[in-house]
């Protein structure tokens, strides 16, 4: 299944975020999208979540009809996520709000938690829980809806070693059951053994788009060459 940008543009402020992005995004991979604070990692990712304007073009598979029927957007802090009382609340929460019987939402959300290790915690407060395991449950969330594509926002960054390693081994388990998964990440050693593409984004456009150790060189060697300059 294919998701296609073509001519992406984004502004806030009167300033371009995005300028002409077009590339496409398949199930089935995971793509590390790179670069500089500002650099418009996260409007990319929330643009393709349809929770920000844009001109251009974006075209579904056939089948869907809106963006929020694709695709689920995960934040950088989980805790911005929860909103249920227990882990089992916090996953159907989202169910009911799509009208689905009992008997499917608790298929669903007995799948996600089963997969993402979180089975055993259901009736725990989800405030209780390690860094990690609060990610997962976000992603959890996110997957009982069934999108196709999952958009993960620096899902890492506020995690100790333990829970980083946690929700990489999610994301592996993401994309073994064919979704795609766009992870905007600064961790690029964590990421790059797993991801199958990388996107360097700087200044608002594309500057790479392929192999993710071409793509985290590239990026390396241009933030030591800016930081030569300045010194």
């Amino acid at each position: 299944m294919l998701l296609r940008i073509k001519n992406l543009n984004v502004s806030h402020s009167g300033r371009h975020v995005l300028r002409n992005i077009s590339t496409s995004f398949e199930t089935g991979e995971i793509v590390m999208i790179i670069g500089e604070n500002g650099s418009g990692k996260s409007t990319l990712l929330k643009t393709l979540a349809g929770l920000i304007d844009f001109d251009g073009e974006i075209i579904l598979p056939n089948g869907y009809s809106d963006l929020s029927e694709l695709t689920g957007y995960v934040f950088q802090n989980p805790e911005t996520q929860i909103i249920g009382s227990t882990v089992w609340e916090d996953v159907i929460f989202g169910l009911e709000n799509i009208g689905l019987s009992k008997e499917e939402m608790e298929k669903r959300a007995n799948y996600v938690l089963e997969l993402l290790e979180l089975d055993e915690l259901k009736f725990f407060d989800p405030y209780y829980l390690s860094g990690g395991q609060k990610q997962r449950l976000a992603i959890a969330s996110i997957l009982a809806l069934q999108p196709e594509f999952l958009l993960l926002d620096e899902v890492t960054a506020m995690l100790d070693k333990n829970g980083k390693r946690e929700v990489v081994q999610a994301i592996v388990k993401l994309k073994e059951m064919g979704k795609g998964v766009l992870v905007a990440t600064h961790e690029l050693n964590l990421f790059l053994p797993y991801v199958d593409r990388c996107i360097y984004i700087d200044n608002g456009t594309i500057s790479f788009d392929g192999n993710p150790q071409d793509g985290v060189k590239i990026y390396k060697e241009r933030i030591h060459s800016e930081f030569a300059q300045r010194r």
